[in-house]
This record gives structure tokens, sequence and C-alpha cells, in this order.
């Protein structure tokens, strides 16, 4: 295996490569996202009055992606408590959820890709690419495990959610503190034996994330982290890889009808910008002051989404 010191950017797509697809996504993205708004409009003599009903979920995804895209955790952490509180159905609040996800957290790939690319001259990466694949091979395992065959939750989602939620942003914030400044980053690539441990998170994780929407991000950060990878390498893939998750799980949501479009029309919008800014915010505040925010905020909302429920 290539040492973590070899040049990273031998494992990255090129940059201008990257910038194309990006591009593109956001291309496509924004035709899809003003196709459903004219549809929404249509159904309405005023479109006014669709963006006074759904013009807050704009900054509701602003929210979530830049959450999501600067921990690893999901934009469901975000988006299902405040869901629950407006009386939708779990079912309806975890497929919104994953519709606006496969836009934020595919804008926040993107970032973090070009991020890596860019600072590779300077800054060691594990395989990044392999263990890409590997990861999001687990993962959509997991998922379309859970879609298939355990489509419904051993035990009761809300709590689970709530549960899983609170030990995240713990986590987060323990393993943050307790990064110090002079910690020793590992020197070499993942071993076999890390390697097996990571897809063993990662199908646990996609199937968590068929259930809540969120999970295998937060998994992925928090193992690599324990590791000693550098943060940044952690977030970047576990962003990546719930990108590809949500955009895999979306398909059976929209089939049953449980996404909200005007939800999706602004929340989408307002995470596409989120997702892009994820990465800028936490370069220029800093990622250890931006995550103990991030993972108290975490807890407090997920305790009181507990409570509520």
């Amino acid at each position: 295996m290539k040492s973590l010191g070899q040049r990273g950017d031998e494992n990255l797509l090129g940059g201008g490569k990257l910038r194309l697809a990006r591009s593109l996504f956001f291309f496509f993205a924004v035709i899809v996202l003003v196709g459903i708004g004219l549809g929404l409009f249509q159904e309405e003599q005023s479109p006014f009055s669709q963006i006074r009903v759904y013009g807050g979920y704009f900054f509701l995804g602003i929210l979530g992606a830049v959450i999501a895209n600067s921990t690893g955790a999901g934009g469901g952490i975000v988006f299902l408590p405040f869901f629950g509180t407006l009386g939708f159905t779990f079912e309806q609040s975890i497929g919104t959820s994953f519709a606006i996800q496969c836009f934020g957290m595919t804008a926040g790939a993107f970032a973090w890709s070009l991020h890596l690319k860019e600072e590779s001259s300077d800054h060691p990466h594990f395989d990044f690419r392999k263990i890409l694949l590997l990861s999001a091979m687990g993962s959509l395992l997991g998922l379309k495990g859970a879609q298939v065959w355990i489509s419904q939750a051993p035990v009761d989602v809300k709590l689970l959610f709530s549960l899983f939620s609170i030990i995240v942003g713990l986590l987060i914030l323990w393993r943050t503190l307790s990064l110090g400044s002079g910690q020793q980053l590992r020197s070499q690539q993942l071993q076999p034996k890390e390697i097996v441990g990571l897809l063993i998170v990662s199908l646990l994780g996609g199937a968590i994330t068929a259930w809540l929407s969120v999970g295998v991000g937060e998994l992925i950060a928090l193992y690599l982290i324990g590791l000693h990878c550098r943060v940044n390498d952690a977030v970047a893939l576990a962003v990546c890889v719930s990108s590809v998750t949500v955009l895999a799980g979306l398909p059976p949501f929209l089939a049953q009808g449980d996404v909200i479009f005007g939800v999706l029309t602004f929340a989408a919008t307002g995470a596409l910008i989120g997702g892009t800014l994820a990465k800028h915010l936490a370069v220029a505040v800093g990622a250890r002051r931006l995550k103990v925010s991030l993972s108290l905020w975490i807890i407090v909302s997920s305790v009181a989404y507990l409570v509520i429920q």
C-alpha cells in the first residue's frame, strides 16, 4: 500500500474534471428545482402563496446542509426534529429529508473533494478514492438490505433517532475536545483489519440511514477520527458516502409519495448553498470551534425532540 505521506492528488480526480462535474450537477439540480417550483406555482393562482407557505424552508436547508457538511453528520439530524413539530408523518419526514440531502450532501461532496485536491500538495491523504469506493459499497449494501428485507426498524424509530443523535452529538463533542493540536496523526494507510472495520461500520450506517435518513456519515467520520486520520479527510469521506447513499435511497420514497415537494423546492435550494459554504465556514471559523458549537446544538435539539415525542 502507498504510505500516507505520498501525494494524495494521485488518488483524487483531476481538478478540472471535478469542477466540470460540479457544474453539471448544479445545472441539472437547478433545472429540477425550477421544474418542481413551476409545477407547484401552476397549482396556485398566486405564486406568493407557495412562497409564504414554504419560503422559510430555504433557511432550514442552509442550516441543515452547513451542519451536515461541516461535521459529516447527515442533514436529517436537523430536518427530522423540525418536521416532527410540523405534523409530518415520520415517512414524510424521512422521504423529504432524503430528497433534500441529495442536493445538499452532493454539493458538499464536490466542495470537500475540490478542497482536498487543492491542499493535496501540503497535506497527505489516505487512498481517498479506494476508501470511498469500499465505504460506499458497504453503505449501499446496508441501505438496500434494510429497505428490501428490514423495511421497519427493529425498535421505535423515533426513539432510535433521538438516542442516536444524542450519542453522535456527544461523540463529536468528546472527539473534538480530545483532539489536541499536538495529536499524532497516523503515518500509514489503513490496515486490512481497519478496512474490514470500516466496511462493517458502513454496512451498519447504511441500514440506519434507511430508517432515519442519517447514520452512515456520522459513523464513518467518528470511526476514521478514532483511527487518528485527519479530521478533514474523515469529514470529506463521510460527506461523499452520505451523498451516494441518499441518492441511491431516494427512489422508494418517491414511489410511495413520501416526499413533500413544496418543502423540497425551497429547502433543497438552501441546501445547495449551505453544502457549498460549509467547507469554507469550517475552514474560516476553525473546525474545532465549529464542531463544538454544532455538537451542542445537535444534543440540545435531539433532547428536545425526544421530550416532544
